[in-house]
């Protein structure tokens, strides 16, 4: 052992700090208010607007939006009504006549593959 592991082992110091932890500094709050009311005074505006404000800006105003309603639009129509090359496959689930072809491709590695939405046919 040496002098430094002796000055660890000193009890001396860890009396002051048990002091101080028995007795914690206290804040008054006359002055907890004025740092808080500081503190709001300093915030950005944005911070104090109401939720729906917030994310009416986080997805981009009116442009954002309405690119997004679009978006959604044309998913739902190409879902329902899907162009004349692509399977219908939301009048399949709905009808009942949903089934999971596999297609064989002859090939001993590979194995048995699912056909995925149709346009397995079209790379023959």
């Amino acid at each position: 052992m040496n002098d430094f592991d002796d000055a660890l082992r000193d009890d001396g110091l860890e009396d002051f700090f048990a002091a101080a932890r028995a007795n914690p500094p206290q804040v008054s709050a006359d002055l907890q208010a004025r740092v808080l009311a500081d503190a709001e005074a300093h915030m950005p505006k944005a911070a104090r607007q109401p939720w729906l404000h917030a994310l009416w800006q986080l997805l981009g105003g009116a442009a954002g939006l309405s690119g997004l309603a679009t978006a959604a639009a044309v998913g739902v129509w190409v879902g329902v009504a899907p162009p004349e090359g692509m399977p219908d496959l939301a009048g399949q689930f709905v009808s009942g006549t949903w089934t999971a072809e596999t297609l064989d491709t002859g090939e001993a590695d590979t194995g048995t593959e699912l056909g995925g939405f149709g346009w397995d046919m079209e790379e023959s």
